[in-house]
């Protein structure tokens, strides 16, 4: 059921990924309930799919086309060509789609600053991080983090060493070595996570808690981390303040949330078929609740109203406040499925 993560909608429903099972009521709450997979749009899914192989030692599903109008229907855009590969990530349900579209429109080479609000991190958790950095190195890929080498920060499991990169595609990669555990053979390790900088926190929250039903834990005060600042790279005394929620059904899978102040902002944000674009699908419980509540804030639909992914699947793409993409679905009953 996909798109940019969709063209996996269909797969993963299939497989039973039924985060938003639909036994119970429309009146139900609207929330989120499940996270399906990160998702990650490249310029040439081959290469992006290797670059993840060969530097963090991710297994990827061999590359497919994605076959079906979900995907062109959920993307507003007709003729749309989809290629994809979907890893599940170490020690977690859900995965990472990486997609490829051609027949659409394409901007590439847009970067964000990782302070700037809209800008998409994946926090990878890794057992080594000297092989990572080696293979960085060995590729040429930009590190962002001060030094051009790994950084020592505070985390809630200790110090760690950690770094930023961009992948092929300038999607921002934090990688944090953590202690290993003895259920995963690989160097990533449990507990891939999403970061997000944005414009104004609260709002954030806001947005979070009351549209798409987040307990989110939040630190209202500014405040200066240097150890922060040089892993991304951010001016000596710039200040930032977080929140953070795990996402439902996940004991390790969290968002987070980076308010920066300091240094020049400039707004970021990527269509869904961009490379380099960012979001996740979620499964959510009364999705028409939900998207009036997206549209009464003024904030934009990429799908103009939920379309039938599949005859029991309900679909569609919004933005949250600082354009992050999120592709919201909900499975309904049988006996309300489309006829």
């Amino acid at each position: 059921m996909r798109s940019t993560c969709l063209a996996i909608l269909g797969t993963v429903l299939a497989c039973g990924l039924a985060a938003a099972s639909a036994d119970e009521p429309a009146s139900d709450p609207p929330r989120v309930v499940s996270l399906m997979h990160y998702i990650h749009a490249t310029q040439n899914v081959d290469t992006t799919t290797a670059f993840y192989r060969d530097v963090f030692g991710l297994e990827t599903p061999p590359v497919r086309p994605y076959e079906g109008p979900g995907a062109a229907r959920l993307n507003n855009a007709p003729g749309l060509v989809l290629r994809l590969s979907r890893p599940i990530l170490p020690g977690e349900k859900y995965g990472f789609e990486f997609t490829e579209f051609t027949h659409v429109d394409r901007k590439g080479g847009q970067q964000a600053l990782p302070t700037d609000p809209g800008a998409v991190e994946l926090i990878l958790h890794v057992r080594d991080l000297d092989p990572v950095y080696a293979a960085v190195k060995k590729r040429g890929a930009q590190v962002l983090s001060r030094g051009v080498s790994p950084v020592k920060i505070e985390t809630s499991m200790g110090p760690a060493r950690a770094l930023l990169i961009r992948d092929p595609d300038g999607y921002l990669v934090r990688t944090i070595e953590v202690p290993a555990s003895a259920a995963l053979s690989g160097n990533i390790q449990a507990g891939t996570s999403l970061g997000v900088a944005v414009k104004d926190l609260d709002e954030t929250v806001k947005f979070y808690r009351e549209v798409l039903g987040f307990e989110v834990k939040a630190d209202g005060s500014f405040a200066s981390n240097p150890a922060m600042a040089d892993l991304v790279g951010a001016p000596s005394g710039s200040e930032y303040r977080s929140a953070s929620a795990t996402f439902p059904g996940e004991s390790n899978a969290r968002i987070e949330f980076y308010d920066w102040k300091g240094m020049p902002r400039t707004p970021f944000s990527l269509r869904v078929p961009d490379p380099g674009a960012g979001g996740m699908v979620m499964g959510v419980k009364n999705l028409d609740a939900i998207v009036e509540k997206v549209k009464a804030r003024g904030l934009a639909t990429v799908t103009p109203s939920p379309i039938w992914f599949t005859p029991t699947i309900r679909d569609i793409f919004v933005k949250d406040l600082d354009g992050l993409n999120l592709e919201l679905y909900e499975q309904v009953p049988k006996d309300a499925a489309k006829p």
